[in-house]
């Protein structure tokens, strides 16, 4: 098995990982755990690049695999292409990130090393985007905790999907970002705990299906195992 350390923004991240990939990229031959970033790991958020750089490369350097899982929305601006992406379509601001997160971190190694083993993930722009996959099971569960009809909150989760075009999409305002938009719909909703669940029942096929930036994520993860495997196997 291949070790992965997910360095992960929050507890909502923390648990997705433990409840929802390990188990599914164990058959890919991953060992994934996810940790939060910073020194006391207690409390979640998105530090400062340089806190989260040092959580990077110390992985790096005991010889595992590294991946992130840390939003755009909320994310400091010392982040390496944050300020930058602003200016680029929706569909482009995590790619362009990533992008500079991994060049990032391949300068602190010397020359000769490359930190392939490095795998940044981005979401844009919260991990709620991802509940939005499936509004009938998202409207289900905050229905149970909030006193809703869920067909009700079906049509209006299902109204900000249409009118975002995506769930990935969903704009990264203030009182408008996931997360808020399904709390004022289902006060009752608490994200580190109804999330996770959430996304488990949906199920990892739709959420490829509907969440193309988090399905090319965990393509990588996948490959991730294969590749470990076809190298130890290569005369």
């Amino acid at each position: 098995m291949v070790e992965v350390v997910a360095i992960v923004e929050g507890p909502t991240e923390q648990t997705f990982v433990r409840d929802v990939l390990s188990g599914h990229l164990s058959l890919h031959g991953v060992a994934i755990w996810a940790v939060l970033s910073g020194k006391s790991r207690k409390h979640g958020g998105v530090k400062k690049w340089e806190l989260a750089r040092n959580d990077i490369v110390r992985t790096l350097k005991e010889g595992r695999y590294c991946t992130t899982m840390f939003d755009f929305y909320g994310m400091p601006q010392d982040w390496p292409g944050r300020a930058d992406a602003t200016r680029l379509p929706w569909n482009e601001r995590s790619a362009h990130v990533e992008a500079d997160l991994l060049a990032d971190v391949t300068a602190q190694f010397d020359s000769g090393d490359n930190p392939v083993r490095f795998v940044p993930y981005v979401q844009l722009h919260e991990f709620e985007a991802l509940v939005f996959a499936d509004t009938a099971i998202l409207a289900e569960a905050a229905a149970a905790v909030s006193n809703r009809l869920a067909e009700a909150l079906t049509r209006s989760m299902q109204a900000i999907v249409d009118d975002a075009g995506d769930p990935e999409a969903i704009d990264d305002g203030y009182e408008t970002c996931p997360s808020r938009r399904i709390t004022k719909l289902a006060p009752g909703y608490r994200k580190p705990t109804l999330g996770p669940i959430v996304a488990r029942r949906i199920g990892l096929p739709v959420l490829r299906e509907r969440c193309k930036h988090f399905a090319a994520w965990l393509s990588k993860l996948e490959r991730v195992g294969s590749s470990e495997a076809a190298s130890t196997t290569t005369p």
